[in-house]
Order: C-alpha cells, then sequence, then structure tokens
C-alpha cells in the first residue's frame, strides 16, 4: 500500500504529464512579420496566426516526437504596438493611422486558444521584461516541454539562455533577419520560420550599410510613436532593440530608394505565367502567398500605333475593357469592341500603375501590376513598385479562388479609365509610343 508520501509523488507526476504544452516567445521590436502578411491587416494576422502554428507542429515532430501530438502551443508576442505601427507606417507595410498594426495583433490574438499579441507599451524595455519574466517562468516547468526563444537579434537575452547551454531538449532558438552571433555559441539548436518572419533585412539605400549608422542620438519620442518633429528631427528614428534598415525610416513623402539586384534580360518571359483559361479564373501565387502577375510584354511599334489612332477617336474605358465590366451607366468612354492590338497595349499600360493592395490582392478583376516586369530594372526612379515588387519568387506555388471585395477595390480607385484621374491626357500612352 502507498503511504501519503508517495501518493502526493505519484500525484505530482501525473499532474507534470497533464496539458503538456510548448512556449514560443517572440520579440516583436525584433521579429517583423513576412511584408505580405503585415499588408493585409486583420485577415494578415489570422494567416500569421496559422502559419505560425503549422510550422511550430512541424518542428515539433523533429524534437518531441510521438510527444508532439499531445502538446498544444502557447504563444507570447511582446512589442511596442504603438511605436512599430509608426516604424512600419514610414515603410508603406501598414496605415499611417496610430496603432496601425492593432488588427493584425487583434486578429492574431483572435486566432488560436493560446496566442497572444501582447503591447508591451512604449516603456524602452517593456518588451523585454515581459520576455524575461514569462521565459523564467516556464524555463524550468515540467508542463512546457520546449521553448522556441524568438529574441535573438538582441544581445541582451544572452545572459537570461547562458544557464541553459546545450539544452538543446528544452530550448530552440528562432532565427530571423538579425541574428547576434553570440548566439551561435549557446549550443542549442537554430531554427528559421521562413513562412511567417521576414528572413532578410531590406537593403539599404545605396552606399548604406545594413543598419543606420549610429552617428546621432536616438530619439526616444519616436520610439514613444510621439515625436512632434516628424522627419525634421536631429536625432535618429530607429525602434528599441532593433536595428532597422535605413530604408525603414526615409520620409513617406519621398520614394524610397533602395539597392537590387536585377533580374537578366529574358528572366519575366521565362518564369511569369501566361495568359490562358487558368489565369482568367484562380489568382497565381508562390510559396509566401504573393501575387504573381501573367506577364505582359511592351507592346510592339505597329500594335502602339493601332492603340493610338483608336485612343485619338475616344478615349477608351479600361474597367470594361480589361475589368470585364464598368456599371457605370453614364460612362463616358468606349465600351465598344477593340482590335486585339489595342487591348495588348491597354493591359501594358495599366500594368505600370501599382495596385494599392500590393502581392496581397485576390481580385480577378484587378487590371493593375503587382510586380514589376521590366528586365534589368534596379528599382530606381523612375520605376514606382517597391521592394517586394521587384524581389517576389516568380515561382508558383498554387492556384488560388479569387476574392472580389464589396467595398470599392483600393486597386481600381482612381484608376477607372485610363485617360482619366490617371492620366488625363494619355500622356503615358503616346511617351511609350515615342520611346520604342
Amino acid at each position: 500500500m502507498l503511504g501519503d508520501a508517495e501518493i502526493q509523488a505519484l500525484d505530482d507526476h501525473l499532474g507534470h504529464e497533464r496539458n503538456p504544452f510548448v512556449l514560443v516567445l517572440v520579440d516583436g521590436d525584433g521579429y517583423l512579420f513576412k511584408e505580405h502578411l503585415m499588408r493585409e491587416g486583420t485577415e494578415g494576422g489570422t494567416k500569421a496566426a496559422q502559419l505560425l502554428n503549422d510550422s511550430i507542429k512541424e518542428l515539433l515532430s523533429d524534437q518531441l516526437g510521438s510527444q508532439a501530438d499531445q502538446c498544444r502551443i502557447m504563444v507570447r508576442i511582446y512589442s511596442n504596438i504603438l511605436g512599430l505601427s509608426k516604424a512600419l507606417a514610414r515603410a508603406g507595410l501598414v496605415g499611417n493611422e496610430a496603432r496601425s498594426l492593432s488588427p493584425f495583433a487583434s486578429s492574431f490574438t483572435r486566432s488560436q486558444d493560446l496566442f497572444d499579441y501582447v503591447d508591451a507599451g512604449d516603456k524602452k524595455e517593456g518588451a523585454d521584461y515581459k520576455i524575461r519574466e514569462m521565459f523564467r517562468l516556464f524555463a524550468d516547468n515540467n508542463q512546457c516541454k520546449h521553448i522556441f526563444f524568438a529574441g535573438c537579434h538582441d544581445a541582451g537575452y544572452l545572459s537570461l539562455l547562458t544557464p541553459y547551454r546545450g539544452k538543446a531538449d528544452r530550448i530552440t532558438l528562432i532565427k530571423a533577419a538579425s541574428f547576434h552571433p553570440e548566439y551561435d555559441k549557446l549550443d542549442l539548436p537554430v531554427k528559421e520560420i521562413s513562412a511567417v518572419f521576414t528572413s532578410t533585412s531590406t537593403s539599404p539605400p545605396v552606399g548604406g550599410n545594413n543598419v543606420i549608422p549610429a552617428t546621432r542620438p536616438i530619439c526616444r519620442h519616436f520610439q514613444k510613436g510621439i515625436c512632434r518633429f516628424g522627419k525634421d528631427c536631429t536625432k535618429l528614428h530607429i525602434m528599441p532593440n532593433q536595428q532597422f534598415p535605413k530604408s525603414l525610416y526615409d520620409t513617406p513623402t519621398q520614394p524610397v530608394s533602395f539597392t537590387i539586384k536585377p533580374r537578366e534580360q529574358g528572366y519575366y518571359a521565362r518564369f511569369l505565367p501566361r495568359v490562358n483559361s487558368k489565369s482568367q479564373e484562380f489568382i497565381a501565387i508562390n510559396k509566401d502567398g504573393e501575387r504573381i502577375d501573367t506577364y505582359c510584354p511592351m507592346p510592339s511599334q505597329e500594335e502602339w500605333e493601332v492603340y493610338y489612332q483608336r485612343a485619338k477617336r475616344h478615349k477608351l474605358c479600361n474597367k470594361h475593357h480589361l475589368g470585364g465590366e464598368c456599371g457605370n451607366l453614364s460612362c463616358e468612354f468606349d465600351h465598344s469592341p477593340i482590335e486585339p492590338a489595342c487591348l495588348t497595349v491597354l493591359m501594358y499600360i495599366m500594368r505600370q500603375h501599382i495596385c494599392l493592395r500590393g502581392a496581397s490582392c485576390r481580385s480577378i478583376k484587378c487590371y493593375l501590376g503587382h510586380l514589376c516586369q521590366k528586365d534589368t530594372c534596379k528599382g530606381a526612379k523612375p520605376c514606382k513598385f517597391n521592394r517586394q515588387g521587384h524581389t517576389l519568387s516568380l515561382q508558383v506555388a498554387q492556384w488560388v479562388m479569387p476574392i472580389e471585395h464589396e467595398e470599392e477595390s483600393p486597386s481600381s480607385e482612381g484608376f477607372s479609365e485610363t485617360n482619366s484621374m490617371m492620366d488625363p491626357n494619355n500622356t503615358f500612352a503616346f511617351l511609350m509610343r515615342d520611346v520604342i
């Protein structure tokens, strides 16, 4: 018969085996989600949660084997949402309103039972403090079977992890865009979750370094989201615990400059999908969920001439000829049938204009550009496409069902007709005709 002490010990043991879980700790000020996820706001937060859940499950099966199926996944992301929203807005990844990252964060939290995206406030070490205490709480907890630590951009966490050097059965480090080399000395497994977190830093302007040079003092007001001087501030605008690329803090009123390796001549012709029956019903996306346009080459001189002569007589309606329907009963633009050459030129013209939804657009009616198709383009002026539009993978991962939005789509707003708000005198078409 078991004694009281033995019964208590057995009860404790069973308690430790009950409700096992793994903890994912993320410093959200240093680990940015994929651009296309953040751009999608609420929908992106839901997708990010699902992708992170699936990715951790894959890592768990390698780490815990048969135990993996029994473990729940707890995620805690801590960041200064106000300050981070400001920084991301300057990069064009979220809106300019205050706390514009909040819809993404709230959606992320609602999507999974044990997922929380927590605003750690605007104190300099707010996220650090929360992450340290959460780690200490669960590092030696028997119900917590493993910790995935995503804070390796900041050497300040080294003292927290050093006592667990070599304990690969307890801790896995998550690598993202910035990874401090000292973490390699901890003899812990290092993994990437490339489907969720940005794994490469945005390139700085020409001649710049990978991070903002610390030649000026850091603006603490900016980190709290309350700098009243904006672009005229004499101090550095960077987030705490993160070395953001300089391009992230360029003034939003100026185009962001960046250096990219241009794709060679004929690259787009080889890799972009062609217009066919499938492309007329589905949207091509890559492994990161980014939209891939069909190939749209420069029209020939003859095609430009046909278009030019037709447009001189009566300006064409983009919505009707490219979107499939106009819906404006009093539309003043031409709805009559057009020559294939005119359609080719019209499509090319509109693809030079950027869809405001970017690579997250899923509208089959959208005829604007979601990526740059100019061979050897380096992303410099006059090209208006951002870095994502020059570097996204062109390998089609799947064809997905289109999604049309009930509200006026930003991909068509302001671009209803070739010769309206966008280009009142058809200048773009005539200039292009002159240079080919």
